[in-house]
């Protein structure tokens, strides 16, 4: 268990007034939202109805084409209450901003406890920056899943950092009825760092100073060791075993679910081999926390200039032949992603990666170094992880991403979120880097909602009905 702060006066003070910010700007978008674009948009045509059937009392009534669990639907049934018979677009959208709130406070609950010797200002600077992360802040404010989905992975992992894991796996399972992929965040990620944060606790492995070679065969003599194995698997058992029934209910669905986790629209979602949406991950991350990650950037041994040695030279050489393998057998191009001009990803594959044969071939070098940049963050001495944590954050990554066929940067949220929660002990940046990071969260946030709310277009297959554009 992570040392645990006593909640005081200042750290509720600070929390506070950096809330009220929040949720003051917070609910100055919804009030736009709801008055510039009041009709569902989107995957709200889906969401939408399916939520007024709820409200109606009607649960066996679904729609064949909806991909997801009823999570969402069922919370905003909960949450409305008597209001139940004004289900209308803005009620649903309030419903889910509600939950936008319940982010930050999750948030700020898990920096605490990775971050218990932080002063309370600096925390609540920090939870404020990353409650404003690109993508996650903008879909508060819509009726979409990616809400409550990030939500309760968080409220999960938080109360794992406190050693409650039987709360922990509820709260998990409850997120896999937002988004069935979240198994992974819940089962591998949550319970396999519970277990080894346990197994650290009882000496069997070492911290971050460790290689993860090293780290691994502490590991592996400590769970087969010559004599007190069955104790010792106990210890691991007494963690574990609520993961483990969340996983067994998930396999249980996916028979029932004749072999898929897709539950509609299942021609459009088949798992696919998309090694290059790891890249795709590392160079948004960048993106979207470019003050802090730049900050350590600087460091980074894989610069031009750091490439002194033969050794290092052949290293990134090497590396950059691979990724470039990948992305010339293994690149897809969703017909999503190439038809639909309302994501900015449209763009960005239009006019980036499609401009040119080479391109894409030219932005390996941009991916290796955010990559290295990223990893540096999360290796710091004062960071919070360890070789095995990372190593289970990346598979956990690489699970969850690599198998859909669609760039989609809300695919992003639940790592970009996690990763940055574990960076650096934000000490290292001091409250000016968090100020700049939230103000260019910021930004970005201000400049995307302002163009979906102030440069519509219509489709000439569409006459009459807006569009617009967004993540």
């Amino acid at each position: 268990m992570h040392d645990q702060r006593t909640l005081t006066s200042g750290d509720l003070v600070a929390g506070g007034t950096a809330f009220s910010v929040y949720a003051a700007a917070s609910y100055a978008v919804l009030g736009r939202m709801n008055e510039v674009a009041g009709e569902p948009y989107m995957d709200e045509l889906f969401h939408v109805p399916q939520a007024q059937q709820y409200c109606l009392g009607r649960f066996d009534a679904w729609d064949p084409k909806l991909t997801t669990p009823p999570g969402l639907y069922l919370v905003s049934w909960a949450i409305l209450g008597p209001t139940r018979s004004h289900c209308t677009t803005a009620h649903l959208r309030l419903t889910n901003w509600i939950l936008g709130l319940l982010v930050f406070w999750s948030v700020f609950a898990i920096l605490r406890a990775l971050h218990p010797r932080l002063p309370a200002p600096t925390t609540a600077v920090a939870t404020l920056a990353v409650s404003l992360t690109p993508v996650v802040f903008f879909f508060h404010h819509l009726y979409y899943t990616d809400t409550g989905s990030l939500l309760f992975v968080l409220l999960a992992y938080a109360a794992s950092l406190r050693d409650r894991h039987a709360v922990a796996a509820m709260l998990g399972f409850a997120s896999l009825w937002f988004r069935q992929t979240n198994v992974v965040w819940v089962v591998v990620f949550v319970g396999g760092t519970a277990v080894l944060r346990r197994i650290r606790q009882v000496g069997g492995i070492g911290g971050n100073d460790e290689s993860l070679a090293s780290a691994t065969v502490q590991l592996v003599r400590w769970m087969v060791p010559r004599s007190g194995a069955r104790e010792r698997w106990r210890v691991v058992a007494a963690v574990a075993a609520p993961y483990v029934c969340v996983g067994l209910a998930f396999a249980a669905f996916v028979c029932a679910n004749h072999g898929s986790i897709v539950l509609g629209d299942k021609a459009h979602h088949q798992a696919a081999m998309h090694l290059p949406q790891a890249m795709y991950f590392c160079a948004y991350a960048g993106f979207a926390l470019a003050p802090t990650v730049l900050a350590t950037a600087a460091r980074v041994r894989w610069t031009i200039g750091a490439l002194r040695s033969p050794r290092d030279l052949a290293q990134a050489t090497a590396l950059c032949v691979v990724l470039g393998v990948c992305v010339k057998h293994f690149t897809i191009e969703h017909p999503f992603l190439l038809s639909d001009n309302r994501h900015y990803p449209f763009y960005v594959w239009k006019n980036l990666i499609r401009r040119h044969w080479a391109a894409r071939y030219a932005a390996v070098p941009a991916y290796v170094y955010s990559a290295a940049a990223l990893r540096r963050c999360l290796a710091a001495r004062s960071a919070p992880t360890d070789p095995l944590w990372r190593a289970v954050f990346a598979v956990c990554t690489a699970a969850v991403l690599v198998p859909s066929p669609l760039l989609e940067p809300r695919y992003f949220t639940i790592p970009l979120v996690i990763a940055r929660l574990h960076m650096a002990d934000t000490t290292t940046f001091g409250m000016r880097r968090l100020a700049i990071e939230a103000a260019w969260c910021g930004a970005i946030n201000a400049v995307t909602i302002w163009v979906f709310l102030n440069k519509p277009f219509a489709w000439d297959s569409e006459p009459g009905r807006l569009q617009r554009f967004m993540w």
